[in-house]
């Protein structure tokens, strides 16, 4: 039975989760560069934040490795997987961080590892930090951004990943 809309009981984290996982996001693996090389981590908590100037923000989990290579590093990307790019979802959110890179598709941008084959790519310098409970907001200025028209990208839906339907825009 779903919640009531005026309910004032705190949700339960499964609660959460479970209506979290019905909110379509779109799927993305945020890079950086390490001292070993390029890290990287799936993650689907961004928004973007300011147009004057660009920006965005990309919540991680403070025990990710990939935030505190960030935070060392002081720049990101985010990497909007491609449909045909599934893998790289499942690829980049478990496993070895140490080996996710391995036999992945990059090229190096201004130092940053960007994914071959995204739909979309921002390049970010932090500019801030903030703690906020069990995670990390990071605070990107777009140093750089490209998309692809060819690719359509992929959401996170009711715990499945879904392509992106392309819309038809003639006649509006």
């Amino acid at each position: 039975m779903a919640a009531s809309a005026h309910s004032t009981e705190a949700a339960s984290d499964e609660d959460f989760r479970a209506a979290m996982a019905h909110l379509p996001t779109f799927v993305t693996v945020i890079t950086t560069m390490s001292e070993q090389g390029p890290v990287g981590c799936t993650a689907n908590a961004l928004l973007s934040l300011s147009a004057q100037p660009p920006s965005l923000l990309v919540s991680l989990a403070q025990t990710s490795r990939t935030a505190g290579h960030i935070r060392r590093s002081g720049a990101f990307v985010v990497n909007a997987l491609a449909q045909g790019q599934e893998e790289l979802c499942r690829h980049f959110s478990a496993g070895d961080a140490k080996t996710r890179f391995d036999s992945v598709a990059h090229t190096l941008r201004q130092g940053q590892p960007v994914l071959t084959g995204a739909a979309v790519t921002v390049m970010c310098a932090v500019e801030s930090v903030q703690p906020v409970r069990d995670h990390l907001l990071f605070v990107g200025r777009v140093l750089s951004s490209a998309y692809d028209e060819e690719r359509q990208p992929v959401v996170y839906h009711g715990h499945r990943l879904l392509p992106v339907p392309t819309v038809q825009t003639a006649g509006l």
